[in-house]
């Protein structure tokens, strides 16, 4: 030992571990991969209103207020009362109150209330003298109510068909013209106002065809990208169309449509997919509400592997575990990921060189914005090989050790991502109002791409969507 220096020691004593380290190199494992696959189906409520409360006001405004004829000028068919026809001579007012509207859910009711007075003149024998009677004149009015049905379909094409027919007529007052006796002659009365039903229909057809141009401003909102900012856009996606509800009441039609979508978002370099036309309504409702999207983060592999090294030591000394004989001690770190798994391969010397894979479960905590792994585990090989080549190895310590170290931050984490969308899934496009919220994100995927040489994580944002056509 005479002239042997401490320093030269040390170094015959490593290089004679180095001589007898152990070599551990296990196969590497095969990582069951998974594919991202396409998000749940979204369905996205689609609301619009069209006016009716303006349609009716203008049938109203179509329908004469009164009608009347001097007396005796009005025959009803019969001639006159001067032989040899010897019929009837007449005169009357017939007069309306304001439209009555009501509905239920499909359908309009129209009543029309009148009151009229009717005066006539007739021989009671063909050559005798004119007899003269009314009713409703000098005296309260006699009264007659018609009513309408008006029933509002939508047909899948999203034209609107509005088909109005005569419900009856109620004539609750009895017209005794004295001598002359009774007459009814409510149907010629009412005949003037026959024209309430083609008011109907014109008025409701030509005003409710609005339905097909805001549910196609509505789905055009929805299929076409909307940018979230210079790098984000999404695109909703809509694939089909069906109609959840159809209320129609004397104000308004109200009609709900269920889209069925797959909500992505992509980067602004990706090409777009393009608007769709709006389809035609089917009858199967979707279920709902749901809306999901998935949103990828981005890291390169030189920060992702910094980190880890940086958790690992490995900048200095890396991290020392201890054997019975001796120590081992890290000197590199590898990440792969394939969907639900990730595998780490850790190299090492000491008393025993090499490397050894580890297996886990990506877990996201939104809290902290980072990736762990807390199911981690060593693959099989790995774990045989350690039995048998590093005697006195507290293995179980060691794997706690790195589940604690083994954790990723999304660094690139888009802090504004979710209020970004929020702010997209809020916002007035033309007539068209979206009104969206989005929960806490949850892990979906952790992938690894060697063409871009990233780490792409995608994480599901669950919550509502509504679309309002104004």
């Amino acid at each position: 030992m005479k002239g042997w220096t401490i320093p030269a020691l040390a170094s015959a004593t490593v290089l004679f571990l180095a001589s007898c380290a152990a070599q551990i190199r296990p196969p590497a494992p095969d990582l069951p991969r998974a594919s991202l696959g396409e998000p749940p189906p979204s369905m996205v409520p689609m609301q619009l209103t069209v006016p009716v409360k303006p349609l009716l006001d203008a049938v109203e405004k179509d329908v004469p207020t009164s009608l009347s004829a001097r007396e005796f000028v009005e025959f009803f068919g019969t001639a006159g009362p001067k032989p040899p026809s010897c019929g009837i001579g007449c005169g009357y007012d017939v007069g309306r109150s304001a439209l009555a509207f009501a509905s239920s859910p499909n359908e309009i009711t129209t009543s029309v209330p009148l009151s009229y007075w009717l005066s006539c003149n007739k021989r009671i024998a063909c050559k005798g003298r004119l007899v003269s009677g009314s009713c409703g004149k000098d005296e309260p009015r006699r009264r007659i109510s018609e009513s309408f049905s008006t029933r509002i379909d939508l047909l899948p094409s999203w034209d609107v068909s509005a088909t109005t027919r005569n419900t009856g007529i109620v004539a609750p007052d009895q017209c005794s013209l004295g001598r002359l006796g009774a007459m009814d002659v409510t149907d010629k009365l009412v005949a003037g106002f026959g024209g309430v039903g083609s008011a109907l229909d014109k008025q409701l057809n030509q005003g409710l065809s609005q339905v097909r141009s805001k549910a196609e401003a509505g789905w055009r909102v929805l299929a076409n990208p909307i940018q979230v900012d210079a790098q984000t856009r999404l695109e909703i996606r809509p694939e089909k169309v069906s109609i959840s509800s159809m209320q129609t009441s004397t104000s308004s039609l109200q009609l709900t449509a269920a889209v069925a979508a797959r909500p992505r978002v992509e980067g602004a370099t990706q090409a777009q997919a393009a608007g769709s036309p709006l389809p035609n309504a089917g009858s199967d409702a979707a279920s709902g509400p749901r809306f999901a999207i998935y949103l990828p983060v981005k890291m390169d592999y030189a920060a992702v592997e910094a980190q880890l090294k940086d958790r690992l030591k490995l900048k200095s000394d890396g991290v020392h575990y201890p054997t019975r004989k001796h120590y081992v001690r890290l000197t590199d770190v590898s990440l792969e990921a394939a969907g639900q798994k990730a595998l780490f391969k850790l190299s090492f010397t000491g008393i025993a060189e090499g490397y050894l894979f580890l297996i886990g479960t990506p877990v996201f905590a939104a809290e902290g914005k980072s990736l762990s792994f807390p199911d981690l585990d060593y693959s099989p090989e790995s774990k045989q090989a350690l039995v048998e080549s590093l005697e006195g190895l507290n293995r179980d310590a060691v794997l706690q050790d790195l589940r604690a170290r083994l954790v990723i931050d999304l660094i690139d984490y888009p802090d504004s991502a979710q209020a970004k969308l929020l702010e997209a899934l809020n916002r007035r496009y033309g007539n068209v109002q979206l009104t969206g919220s989005l929960s806490a994100p949850t892990f979906v995927a952790l992938f690894s791409d060697p063409k871009s040489g990233q780490f792409v994580t995608h994480l599901a944002l669950d919550g509502a969507l509504t679309a309002t056509v104004q």
